[in-house]
């Protein structure tokens, strides 16, 4: 079961090629909870206590919720990448739903705010997203459990960073969410990578076009913005739209393309020199029929590790 947004995740272990598991990933039957789906999956011990803090609309489908940790002071413990089980106890069952902040940032206390985790929520039938897309009065300053886990993260474990050159991360659609947290992170590091190039998909809404309601499209151009480095880029692929539309737009980026993320695109953002595709990461998160077809292209491609093309997918 595919949902479109921030729930239960398939994820390929970063330990080994995408290509490894990618045939039992198609036989994960849809029945089974975020759970049993991610039971392989490292998770921390502790259970954290945090209370619904603040809600935001992104736009008419999409909320972002701060999840604050209960006592003043308290740090959380997360990696950029990971994940949450949401334990609501009106609910049987836990969620899964992805951590979009960054634990040198929003992970740790001010004396303005607590540490919180944000989460971007979609409307779904999934039984948590409906909880936490309940009108904000029902559920702002509710206490609920959750625990981190995961392990589609940086830095990618059993890769040493000191040899990447190179990042690729590669978002269709709701994939955008483990990736907003791995980029800003890494936009965060005095040293990081010399190269980082960010290829995001997204269907947009009917009616005009304005970046502020495409998921973390201006957070992704701001944090661009703030760095003088210019080999960060940012490809973005908008499908649902005309090239009215995109000419109409408000605030959209310089290099913008109507369709979905193609393989010429896949190949452009690696380049073409051979020593740095042997040093590049790359990162795909997306829906599972795209998430096959892209890792099995760039593990294929001259020059290119497979172990460090590593990848999650939504069910």
């Amino acid at each position: 079961m595919f949902h479109k947004l921030l729930t239960s995740r398939a994820p390929c272990s970063p330990l080994r090629s995408c290509l490894s598991v990618i045939r039992s990933m198609a036989t994960v039957r849809s029945s089974l909870s975020h759970e049993e789906r991610t039971t392989q999956e490292p998770r921390e011990a502790r259970l954290e206590p945090v209370t619904v803090s603040r809600i935001d609309a992104v736009n008419d489908t999409i909320r972002l919720i701060r999840l604050s940790a209960m006592k003043p002071g308290h740090a959380l413990k997360f990696q950029p990448g990971q994940w949450l089980d949401v334990f609501i106890p009106s609910l049987s069952k836990a969620g899964g739903f992805t951590i979009t902040s960054i634990p040198t940032d929003q992970g740790q206390p001010t004396p303005q705010r607590q540490a919180y985790f944000e989460l971007a929520i979609q409307k779904s039938t999934n039984p948590p997203a409906q909880w936490l897309w309940k009108p904000e009065s029902e559920i702002i300053n509710e206490q609920i459990i959750v625990r981190t886990g995961g392990s589609f993260v940086w830095p990618p474990p059993g890769i040493d960073v000191d040899g990447i050159e190179q990042v690729v991360l590669i978002a269709g659609g709701v994939g955008i969410n483990p990736l907003i947290s791995i980029f800003a992170h890494l936009m965060s590091l005095p040293q990081r990578p010399k190269k980082i190039r960010f290829v995001y998909g997204s269907k947009v809404e009917k009616g005009p076009i304005e970046a502020s309601r495409i998921l973390f499209l201006t957070r992704i151009m701001d944090l661009i913005k703030k760095q003088a480095d210019t080999n960060i880029e940012l490809d973005l692929f908008l499908t649902s739209a005309s090239r009215s539309d995109i000419d109409h737009a408000k605030g959209l980026p310089e290099h913008v393309k109507l369709g979905r993320i193609e393989k010429d695109d896949l190949e452009a953002a690696i380049g073409e020199d051979r020593s740095v595709r042997q040093n590049t990461v790359a990162y795909i998160c997306g829906p599972p029929a795209m998430t096959d077809q892209f890792v099995e292209y760039l593990s294929t491609r001259e020059g290119v590790d497979k172990r460090k093309v590593l990848c999650e997918k939504w069910w």
